[in-house]
Parts: C-alpha cells; structure tokens; sequence
C-alpha cells in the first residue's frame, strides 16, 4: 500500500534531493524511501551490537571462586 505524505523542506534540501534523484537516476519519493531504509537499518544494527555488548561477559566461561566443581554437579544431578 502506498500513502502519499506532504513534507516541508528547505530549499537547499530541496536542490539535494533533486541532484540525488537526478544522479541516482530515480523519482525523489525513491530516494527518500531508500534513505529511510538504510538509516533503518543502521538503527537497527547498531541498536543489535548493543544488545551483544551488554551481553559480552556473561558467557565467558568463568566460575565464581567460591563455587566448586562438586557444588555444580551436586545442582545439576538433582
């Protein structure tokens, strides 16, 4: 489904849009629709590596030296 939207824009953003169009050899609406998606999408990866990053660590493998081997396998047998 395609829904027409009216945008105000500055005279020089404007002219840009009409070189990239030009240049890129698409309609203007094309344009804005592919600059949205591949800001989208760095949103999105960025907002993925995040997660990793606050994720990084918990599954380093480590074990707390207060815990003993025989503790763990004493917990997972029961």
């Amino acid at each position: 489904m395609v829904i027409r939207k009216n945008f105000t824009m500055s005279e020089y953003v404007v002219e840009n849009l009409k070189f990239l169009a030009k240049t890129m050899h698409k309609k203007q609406s094309q344009v804005i629709q592919d600059l949205i998606n591949e800001k989208m999408k760095e949103f999105e990866t960025e907002k993925k590596l995040q997660a990793v990053e606050k994720m990084s660590g918990m599954f380093t493998g480590k074990i707390d030296e207060n815990i003993s081997i025989q503790s763990i396998k004493a917990q997972s047998e029961n």
